[in-house]
Parts: structure tokens; sequence; C-alpha cells
């Protein structure tokens, strides 16, 4: 029989702590905690943790902290643990290995490993109460008024402008809504009386439109997590799909950022709401967890041209902190592989995946089985940056540049990957 468990940690870390990298803004206050909201799925024989976390991003070490500690609570290897991290803007973003590159400690270890410690402990204690599923529900809607391709191309096929979260500049604001996903997909689970135990949703984008407050804010998922708390019972939880080049810059306010939190948060909501008022219901007595890998194919000379990049005089402070972030993940030893996990409920199937894919490849895995519920979640830790498709290169942009080191090459790999999953191909790592 399949049980579940569930926890929510508050990681919102004191006033006066970073935001971002924490190399320049320090939070001024909090609009809303920032959370660890976590499920544990089990079975008689193991245990899988997925856990949704109100950061920005956890990069190298940091993200193999908290991932170990829940690993360590619930009794499991830490491969059965994922950490998705939704990425607002207005909170942290921790990459330990920074501070031998730029010198100063920016995030303590000390405080992180403290908030590891919590999390872990909640995951334990949650094992104390197990509730068996009955069944697990699945729903998509189409989500309007919300996600819009960044990307903006000229005449030329090159980048004319890129749709930020929020857009001042016209030209750019209103051109056509571009390639986006435009489905927003809730996984649910209920016990034998029909009661919810807890929710997934997922959407692909960028999530935030109000950031730039200076205060820890949960931005639209927050908004909406605390809405849909209100209105259902057990835990409920978004996942950001792969946006990397998507955001809600067409339909975004410029200045009013409480009024766009309200707003895209009650959008999403709504969604959430049309889902669990269609969920198909169907017994489901286990979980499948298959795990699949390729070496990652990192750009040539990328790690001398970073190093030149963080000793130039002539670079800028944020091109130096870009170049010492993606260079403190091409060396971390753990990233010469990229994996990514596929975990299938009955007939719902969940891809995980590390950092910020573009949408094309959860149109691809969609179109990979067409006739199949396929959600994805990005940004599994946030070590591998930006990852375009092959044509992106050409066209340009800061996704393709300043924060991307994969080669052309991972598309092809990404895509068979993918394929391999969810085809069932023989030769995959199975828990």
């Amino acid at each position: 029989m399949l049980k579940l468990g569930t926890f929510t940690v508050d990681c919102t870390p004191p006033i006066g702590g970073k935001i971002w990298f924490g190399t320049d803004q320090k939070a001024t206050g909090v609009r809303d905690p920032l959370y660890l909201r976590g499920f544990v799925l089990a079975s008689d024989t193991t245990r899988y943790v997925l856990a949704s976390l109100d950061y920005l991003g956890l990069m190298n070490s940091a993200y193999d902290m908290l991932a170990e500690a829940l690993a360590a609570a619930v009794e499991i290897p830490a491969e059965q643990v994922i950490v998705h991290c939704i990425q607002q803007h207005d909170t942290p973003l921790l990459d330990l290995e920074l501070d031998p590159i730029l010198q100063p400690e920016i995030y303590s270890r000390s405080w992180w490993a403290d908030v590891t410690s919590r999390c872990g402990e909640a995951a334990r204690a949650c094992l104390r109460d197990l509730r068996p599923v009955a069944a697990v529900g699945r729903s998509e809607t189409r989500l309007y008024g919300y996600a819009s391709n960044r990307r903006v191309l000229g005449p030329d096929g090159k980048i004319k402008g890129s749709r930020w979260s929020r857009c001042n500049d016209e030209s750019i604001r209103n051109a056509p809504v571009g390639i986006i996903d435009p489905m927003l997909r809730t996984v649910a689970f209920r016990d034998a009386a029909a009661t919810i135990l807890g929710s997934m949703t997922f959407y692909a984008t960028h999530p935030q439109v109000s950031s730039g407050s200076g205060r820890y804010s949960a931005d639209a998922p927050g908004e909406a997590m605390r809405i849909v708390s209100k209105q259902r019972p057990g835990l409920h939880a978004f996942f950001t799909g792969p946006g990397g080049n998507v955001t809600a810059g067409k339909y975004s306010s410029f200045s009013d950022l409480e009024g766009n939190l309200l707003t895209f948060g009650k959008r999403l909501a709504d969604g959430i709401r049309l889902n669990f008022d269609s969920l198909n219901w169907e017994p489901v007595t286990r979980a499948e967890w298959r795990v699949t890998a390729f070496p990652f194919p990192a750009q040539p000379r990328i790690q001398e041209r970073l190093k030149e990049v963080c000793a130039s005089p002539d670079a800028t402070r944020d091109q130096k902190i870009a170049a010492a972030a993606v260079l403190s993940c091409v060396a971390y030893p753990k990233n010469a592989s990229f994996s990514l996990t596929l975990l299938t409920l009955g007939s719902a199937r969940i891809l995980w995946v590390p950092s910020e894919p573009f949408v094309e490849y959860q149109l691809f895995a969609q179109s990979v089985c067409p006739d199949q519920f396929i959600a994805m979640a990005d940004n599994c830790s946030l070590n591998f940056s930006y990852l375009p498709l092959a044509r992106h290169f050409d066209e340009g942009g800061y996704e393709s540049t300043t924060w991307c080191w994969c080669s052309g090459e991972f598309e092809p790999r990404f895509k068979a990957a993918i394929s391999a999953l969810l085809s069932g191909a023989p030769g995959q790592t199975e828990a």
C-alpha cells in the first residue's frame, strides 16, 4: 500500500539576511514566510521525499546538505530525495562554494546546517503519521494571462529584447506570446474517506511578478498556496516547470508589485481550483521511481574563460558574480553528470530535472507520450544554469551566454534521456 506523509518548515532567514546571492541586497522585512513543503511517499520496502522550497535556488553543497539531511531522516539514499526551488527572486540563492572565489562569507554554512537539520527533523516526525493513499488524481487546465516567452526575436532572427517578469518596453511587452506551455497540471492524493491529503501543482514559467521589494516573499506561488490551503485540507505545494525562457512580462504591471502578487496568486489559485474540480482518480498502490544520467557537455575552455572574467579589472561586479557562480558549478565534481528522475503514480508521470531548461523541453516530453499526463519540475538544484536548445546559441541572449555553461550537445543528450525514461527503455536505474 502507498502511504503519504507531509511536513512544512519555515525556512525564512532572519531580517537583515541576504537576498539572491547575498552580495548586495539585505532583506528589510518579511512579506510572507518562506516554506519548505515536503511529501514522503512510502511503500512497504522504501520511501521517497519530494519537497518544494520558497527559495530562488540551491547550488552545489547547499543542495546536497538539504537532500542528505532529508534522506538521513527517513533512512533512504539521497538519490531518493528531490528538492525543488520555486525560484521566487525575493529569496535566497545559496551557493556556499562562492566564498573561496569572492572571498567573504556570503551565507553562513552553520546557519544553513541548522535549517537543514530542522527540515530533517520535520521529515522524520511525519513518519509517525503516514496516511494510506486510496487514490491519486490528476488534472490539467489551460491557464490564461500568465506565461509569455521572454526571448523576443527581431527580423534577423536574433534577440531583439528580453521580456522580463515585469517589462516597461511596450514594443517588447506587446510582442506575440511566443512559445509556452499553457497547461497548469495538478496531482492530488486522497484517502479511503475521499479526504484530500495533499497536492502538487506544476506550471512552466518564471514565477515571480513582484520581486524587488527588498522583503522576503514567496511571491505569487506563495499567495496561491495560501488561498488553496484555506479552501482545501491537506498540504498543497507548487512546482515551477521548465520555463527558463518564459516569464509573466506580457501581462504584469511594471510598477504595482503588490497588485501583481495578488492578481497572479489568485490566477494560479483559480487554476488549481479548476483542476481540483475535475480530478481523474485512480487507485495507486505503489510509486515507481526511475533515474537516468548522462555526462554533462560543458562548453570548451569554460573554466578558463570564467576565471578570466573573475580576474579581469574591466569586468563589472555583476559580471564577476555571474562568472563566479557558474565557475563554482563547473568546478563542483558532482556536476560532471546530469541526472533526471521520473516518478510514476498510476497514469500520472512527473519528470524532475535540475536547473532551468527552456520550455521547449517540456513540450518535447509531452510529444513523446502525447496521450499521457506528464508534468515536469525544474530547479531540482540550480547547478547547470540555463539549458537552451542548440539553436538558441545563435540567437544570442544572456540565457545562452552569461548564465550558460552547456554546449549545443546538451539538447540531443537530454532529449534522449527523456525519451528513454518515458518509454521505459532498459538500462535505466529503478528504485
